[in-house]
């Protein structure tokens, strides 16, 4: 069995002499295609005529100019889902490695390694992926449906950490346990390499939609609003009573997840056909949640333009909006007149359905 704690000096060192493999496919012993790309045309988000001239930023992750041809839609070709098996594998620090490859799964001051015990298993599929341990959103969309792809291949486990506040919530009613390893060496282990938004993720999707509708078994609001709460990096709307009190003179139900346990929020969202959120992690709640063919909407930070959601709405077959906000002292404001005409814009949609 390798040395665990020698691991991350070892690869510090082959990096430092240019000996690190930092691609996963040279690292295998063998790899295959568990679902083939797909070249698909995307329908645009909607927007109102002027909105992209507001925004003056993105998230560090991208660009404006990327965001913007992304939302316009068109032809798009989505990644395959591909497995990769490498041997002699440990876990350590939030880590993977295996000979001179290594892949970080979490920040060292995430990772859980001591004093865990020692985990060693023949084999395992990795469940877990950067963004899904550090983002509750991603978490939804990315990880829960890993673990679904996983476990058609072998035993899923996942990285030790903290778990974000409906995750276990969550786990009970979609009937998802992942085992957690903090230190661990594995014989073999097989890596998917799943950022892909294919065929067989929007199977997942479903299967996890389906999960939560069995278990609320009704229909909660038509038209709701997911508040943002204040766990996650604040992004206030400064015209908040105004924007919410003609919400709900339209019919929106306001939803507030961080106040309600995840049944509670499957049960007020279930089968909406229209929900409005500002852009972050407390959205992924709606896209288990919406009815078919529903439209979400994503109101915008001016300075952190980012339209990930699109892609979970594009294959999903939902529509996907948005409305960018103003710059205003201590956040960012709604323009009503805007939002009111986005309101007639999704009815006219809806009503030809």
């Amino acid at each position: 069995m390798s040395n665990l704690y020698f691991q991350p000096i070892k690869h510090k060192l082959l990096s430092f002499f240019g000996k690190a493999i930092s691609s996963i496919k040279d690292a295998s012993v063998e790899s295959w295609i568990v679902e083939p790309s797909l070249r698909q045309t995307l329908r645009p988000g909607l927007y109102q005529p002027g909105d992209l001239d507001l925004v003056t930023g993105s998230w560090e992750g991208t660009t404006v100019k990327h965001e913007v041809e992304f939302l316009k839609g068109g032809v798009k070709e989505h990644a395959p889902t591909i497995a990769y098996r490498l041997r002699d594998v440990s876990v350590i620090g939030g880590a993977l490695y295996s000979g001179r490859w290594m892949e970080r799964l979490l920040t060292r001051k995430l990772s859980q390694s001591e004093p865990a015990p020692l985990h060693h298993a023949k084999s395992g599929v990795v469940a877990c992926t950067w963004s899904g341990n550090h983002f509750f959103g991603h978490w939804i969309t990315d990880d829960l449906t890993l673990y679904l792809a996983a476990q058609e291949i072998g035993d899923p486990f996942m990285l030790s950490r903290k778990p974000f506040l409906h995750e276990p919530g969550y786990r009970e009613l979609l009937n998802i346990q992942c085992e957690s390893v903090a230190r661990a060496h594995f014989d073999e282990v097989i890596v998917l390499q799943d950022f892909g938004q294919n065929s067989h993720k929007k199977k997942r999707y479903e299967v996890l939609r389906s999960r939560l509708r069995e278990r609320v078994r009704g229909v909660g609001a038509k038209r709701v609003l997911l508040r943002r709460g204040n766990l996650g990096q604040s992004r206030a709307i400064v015209n908040a009573p105004e924007f919410e009190s003609y919400l709900s003179s339209q019919g929106f139900s306001i939803v507030e997840p961080e106040t309600l346990t995840p049944l509670e929020v499957a049960a007020q969202t279930m089968g909406a056909e229209v929900v409005i959120g500002v852009e972050g992690s407390q959205i992924p709640h709606a896209l288990l949640t919406m009815a078919d063919g529903g439209i979400l909407c994503c109101l915008q930070p001016p300075s952190r333009f980012n339209n990930t959601i699109k892609g979970y709405t594009d294959c999903l077959d939902m529509q996907y909006a948005i409305l960018v906000g103003r710059p205003a002292p201590g956040g960012f404001s709604i323009d009503m007149d805007g939002l009111k005409l986005m309101i007639e814009r999704f009815d006219t949609q809806l009503a030809r359905r």
